[in-house]
């Protein structure tokens, strides 16, 4: 999998590390995402302890979006260094894939999250996390 660093890493800097796996649904130019406190970003999240990258995943896209995942093709690792909103220095170790998901889509099982699908052209503006939209850049090439 390409691998894509983003930010620089300053020796001396305490970072926080997470990491996390999303997966990438466009069908027609529109892109399927989930939307949480007015705040649009791609499906996905952290890894749980003991999960695989699949298992993460599927777990995410029914807890934010209420979509059953038929199959993932890897994109790319994106290893940012970042600092929050809240001023904290962050690692996000970013896992993405190309997702496909089955025709029904039900309720999300996560409060306060639900499917915003928005124009793929649309994404750089609307997506806020930065790894997100080197995601998109990434995918549009992909696609090509």
């Amino acid at each position: 999998m390409k691998k894509i660093t983003m930010g620089e890493k300053i020796e001396n800097k305490k970072y926080d590390f997470r990491e996390t796996c999303f997966g990438i649904v466009e069908k027609d130019e529109k892109l399927y995402c989930t939307e949480k406190e007015n705040e649009i970003s791609l499906i996905g999240g952290g890894i749980e302890k003991g999960e695989t990258h699949l298992e993460c995943l599927k777990r995410e896209f029914m807890e934010e979006a209420g979509c059953k995942i038929i199959s993932i093709e890897e994109l790319c690792v994106i290893d940012c260094f970042w600092v929050t909103r809240n001023n904290k220095n962050m690692e996000s170790l970013v896992n993405v894939y190309v997702v496909k998901i089955d025709k029904e889509i039900n309720k999300p099982t996560e409060k306060n999250s639900k499917l915003k699908i928005i124009e793929l052209k649309d994404a750089n503006k609307l997506l806020q996390l930065p790894y997100h939209k080197r995601a998109i850049e990434e995918y549009k090439e992909y696609k090509k």
